[in-house]
């Protein structure tokens, strides 16, 4: 090979080994982000779970807010 062709090859190699290294950079992050979506998808089934254990326990005999149930019922506003 010639002289330029010799450096264009090297440029487009370590070109290749950056954007393979950027890559990895990349995939590691949205493998973290999966992870706490993951996490947080789980805690948010928690809270919804133990919200609907607390309307459940409340509710019906309209004991703990003294309302009548009212809490869950929109403002005229809306």
């Amino acid at each position: 090979m010639t002289h330029p062709d010799e450096e264009r090859l090297q440029k487009l190699e370590e070109l290749c080994s950056h954007q393979g290294a950027e890559i990895e950079t990349l995939s590691d992050a949205v493998r973290e982000q999966w992870q706490q979506i993951d996490m947080l998808k789980k805690a948010l089934l928690r809270q919804r779970d133990r919200l609907t254990e607390l309307e459940e326990s409340s509710g019906g005999d309209g004991g703990g807010s003294g309302a009548g149930g009212h809490e869950n019922t929109r403002p005229p506003h809306y």
